[in-house]
């Protein structure tokens, strides 16, 4: 044994929590987070009186000699001397059957007397014999201990019998010491005796070690201080952030060696120094590293070369609570007595802040758009961590400086969590919230913890102002200017796309970029397509994308990787990668035997990250689920913004990768706050760089923008640090409605193969978009137009008449006639003729009764008063305002919801 028996007994003694000794509570928050009151409780004190026996200094009485035929008794160095850090000699023994063993049966007796001294130590209430008694037991052995006042047994003897290691295993720290009571025998001479036999018959291996024998007082512990006084203070390390330091101080310490011992017999009172040790020993949490123990101005630990005489730190994850440093004070006083001294304890801990993050939407970030909720994570990791969860659990403050008028309170805690606080909805009235880093600071405190951290987070917002819209053929063309904070800072170089959307419209319009360099012999992805271009959080996006195969005999595997990108595109190192191969999760191969595979990316962005679900539609539901990489720019969830996909697939031959590789970027999508959706989706610009003084200008040229009941432009810009438009200000250039009010004039019954003549009135009632359309006439039954006309151009809030002739069907009927526009995306309106034999002028009956010559002078009659009929096609242009000739007869507005995107 190397560690001290004394104070292996003291922490035996009191191996508990010390929350048993004194009731703990938490430490109010302080207002100086550098200098915070922690529990009086957190060191615990007591005082121990000792002597140690040794063979030189009282030699046993050892019977008979030692060292008899197969047998052997050395001594042992157990005990280091606390004023140099050496070994005592002979501060234990070891007795030992050797090899041959004795001839006969006999045994070894050592016999230590023991004087049993009046004790005095604060809190002290009884005095002990203690010793270490440890060994191994073979046959025909046997190791014996009994302690006697001459002849009577104070404690009577225990025999170690059993084959094996003694004493048995025991769930204390230090089963090995024994401790034997005897407070009732102070003033006596005690006999400890240890005995050692064998029967003759005995194998060799027989050992007993004895060590550390020592007659000890030891008090019970005692609070460093009582509340409401405070003695134990908690404070960064200014010089190293991520340490804690506690300083405590230990007054009135006093103790004084020297007193009167009735000794026996006779009852002789005799007063001297009577205890050659005074202990000082030290409770202290688990997690605690104590760096220095000063007694009074004199460092007593550890920078000298005097040691403790017991030191046991108690590892985290155990069912040790508290740690011990017992010093021996005899050392730094030797009159043997001290007298209201101070002990001062200098300790370490961790900073119990481990980790401050500022999040947006879950994602770590540093820069936030005024609006934006700023949630802060703090992780928590709590020193004292045997101790009960009560004793870590503390109060949490966090801080945000002035003028950001953000309340905040303390919360109870132990490990920390997510703390949610809006950010100011604008710069301020002078702009002094924004284009600045702000300082965000968090103090935990308990009464054996501090923890102290602070993040740094900057405040930006885009601003934008529309100067400008002008509208053309199918196009919009929208001017504006982007400022920083509160205007006056101009925006330039930032990145924008401008969106048309037809908000209120739940069905989607998928928008698709094809592939412009197709390979002869490798895997390539024809096109890719996204099915709802306009989406919100909590909403996936959902991506098409198809993979070709154009050499079936060759069985490939594959790659394909999913790049997120800002619009430039701009990649920032955000991307997942799924392997397709024999055995995957998508059980989709081979490729060449199957045909094109359609694969469907159906991608979520959340605040752990983007999430990326990949199924083969031939294969569903099969599926495989990925998080993109983080990326050196998040994409955060709850920030409206614009992004699009770099998809790259690439070809493999078993493990071996083919060359090169194949590239599609998607169309660009819009990310929206939840006012703006369901809508569909229109078109997008090309991307916008804004200049030198923010301004920036772009058009939209589509037919997309055509037959949308509620058109709204808007913009996402997003700059370099991610710094986006304010979320409460509109982003809205103009909404308007690109919607053709469609009628028709009635067309009465026709004859066979009869030239007809079909009039349509569209009415624009954009505000802005002069639509430019051709409009084709279908007729039931016949998949080709029957009349076409181009270039039908109407401003907005005008009129325009469109007339086309055609044959009327050979066959009588009732069929149904459609005006359409492809760049109107599908029908205008519809209407019905009835075909008959004759025209329906000649369609009179003519009674049986009045006979052929009758009729035929009835017909004559009326060809004689028949006028010409002329049929014509024309365009008749009516000027805004004007009112048009009311028809007999219109039929209603038509308008289809679905349409094909145009390329344009």
């Amino acid at each position: 044994m190397i560690s001290s028996a004394l104070g292996g007994a003291i922490l035996q003694s009191h191996y508990d929590s010390y929350s048993l000794h004194v009731p703990m509570s938490a430490a109010p928050a302080s207002l100086d987070p550098l200098n915070v009151t922690g529990s009086p409780n957190a060191f615990n004190y007591s005082y121990s009186q000792a002597n140690l026996y040794t063979g030189s200094s009282n030699p046993p009485l050892i019977l008979p000699a030692p060292n008899a035929t197969g047998t052997q008794f050395r001594w042992l160095s157990t005990v280091t001397r606390t004023t140099d850090n050496t070994l005592i000699p002979t501060s234990g023994f070891r007795f030992n059957i050797t090899s041959p063993p004795p001839p006969s049966q006999g045994k070894q007796v050592v016999n230590w007397t023991l004087t049993i001294p009046q004790f005095n130590c604060k809190t002290c209430t009884s005095v002990q014999v203690i010793f270490d008694f440890f060994g191994n037991i073979t046959r025909g052995t046997n190791a014996t201990y009994a302690l006697f006042n001459g002849t009577q047994a104070i404690q009577p003897s225990v025999t170690f019998t059993a084959l094996g290691e003694f004493p048995p295993a025991a769930t204390v720290s230090c089963p090995e010491i024994f401790c034997i009571p005897v407070t009732r025998y102070v003033g006596y001479k005690l006999t400890l005796s240890f005995t050692f036999a064998w029967n003759g018959t005995e194998l060799p291996g027989m050992s007993a070690d004895v060590g550390e024998i020592e007659v000890a007082s030891i008090g019970d512990p005692i609070p460093s201080c009582v509340a409401p006084v405070s003695c134990h203070f908690m404070q960064q390390d200014q010089s190293n952030s991520s340490s804690i330091i506690h300083n405590t101080n230990l007054s009135s310490v006093s103790y004084n060696n020297t007193l009167t011992t009735h000794v026996q017999p006779g009852n002789v009172s005799t007063t001297r120094l009577w205890w050659d040790i005074e202990a000082i020993n030290i409770y202290y949490p688990v997690g605690y590293n104590v760096t220095q123990i000063k007694l009074d101005n004199t460092i007593v630990y550890h920078a000298l070369p005097e040691v403790p005489l017991e030191k046991d730190h108690c590892a985290p994850g155990t069912a040790c609570a508290e740690s011990l440093i017992a010093l021996n004070i005899t050392d730094f006083t030797p009159s043997g007595a001290i007298h209201n001294s101070t002990i001062t304890i200098i300790s370490t801990t961790p900073n119990s802040i481990r980790q401050l993050t500022t999040l947006s939407g879950g994602v770590p970030t540093r820069f936030f758009t005024s609006g934006d909720q700023i949630g802060i994570k703090i992780l928590n990791n709590p020193s004292v961590v045997n101790a009960s969860i009560s004793q870590q659990t503390g109060q949490l403050n966090i801080t945000f400086p002035q003028p950001l008028p953000i309340q905040t309170s303390p919360t109870t805690t132990l490990s920390g969590g997510v703390f949610s606080f809006n950010l100011p909805s604008d710069c301020g009235f002078n702009g002094e919230l924004c284009a600045r880093d702000w300082n965000v600071s968090a103090v935990f405190t308990s009464g054996f913890d501090l923890g102290i951290k602070s993040g740094l987070f900057r405040i930006d917002s885009l601003q934008v102002s529309f100067t400008g819209s002008t509208g053309g053929d199918n196009a919009l063309s929208i001017q504006g200017r982007l400022t920083y904070g509160n205007g006056t800072k101009k925006a330039s170089g930032v990145n924008a796309t401008m969106f048309a959307i037809d908000t209120g419209t739940p069905v989607n319009t998928p928008v698709t970029n094809n592939q412009t360099k197709i390979s002869s012999t490798l895997l390539y992805i024809s096109n890719v397509t996204l099915v709802n271009g306009v989406f919100t959080q909590g909403q996936p996006l959902i991506m098409l994308f198809t993979v070709v195969d154009p050499d079936r005999t060759q069985l490939y595997n594959a790659t394909i990787i999913i790049e997120h990108e800002w619009p430039g595109p701009q990649p920032h190192n955000m991307s997942v990668t799924f392997s397709l191969h024999p055995g995957d999760p998508l059980g989709d191969l081979p490729f060449g035997t199957s045909g094109p595979q359609t694969y469907k990316a159906t991608i979520l962005f959340t605040g752990t990250g983007v999430q990326v679900t990949l199924t083969n539609l031939r294969t569903s539901p099969n599926s495989e689920t990925s998080t993109m990489t983080p990326g050196t720019s998040p994409v955060v969830p709850n920030r409206p913004h614009a992004g699009l996909f770099n998809l790259t697939l690439t070809s493999k031959i078993g493990n071996t990768t083919e060359t090169p590789s194949s590239f599609i970027i998607s169309p660009t999508y819009a990310y929206v706050s939840s006012s703006l959706v369901p809508s569909k989706y229109l078109s997008a610009s090309n991307l916008i760089v804004t200049d030198p003084n923010g301004n920036f200008s772009t058009t939209i040229t589509s037919h997309s923008l055509l037959g949308a009941k509620n058109l709204v432009m808007f913009l996402l810009a997003r700059d370099a640090t991610g710094i986006g438009l304010v979320n409460n200000l509109s982003s809205i250039a103009l909404t308007d409605s690109t919607i053709l009010l469609s009628t028709t004039d009635s067309i009465g019954t026709v004859a066979k193969d009869q030239t007809v003549t079909a009039t349509l009135h569209l009415t624009n009632n954009s505000t802005k978009i002069t639509e430019v359309i051709t409009v084709n006439l279908f007729i039931q039954g016949n998949p080709q137009p029957v009349g076409t006309k181009t270039g039908v151009t109407i401003p907005p809030g005008e009129s325009r008449t469109v007339t086309l002739t055609f044959p009327a069907p050979s066959t009588v009927g009732l069929y149904a006639l459609t005006f359409s526009s492809p760049e109107y995306g599908g029908p205008l309106t519809s209407q019905t003729i009835q075909v008959t034999i004759l025209q329906s002028n000649l369609q009179i009956l003519i009674p049986a009764a009045i006979g052929v010559v009758a009729a035929i002078i009835i017909l004559g009659i009326y060809l004689v008063r028949r006028q010409p009929e002329t049929a014509e096609t024309e365009e008749k242009t009516k000027p805004a305002g004007s009112k048009p000739k009311t028809p007999s007869t219109r039929n209603p507005t038509s308008k289809s919801l679905t349409r094909t995107q145009d390329p344009s």
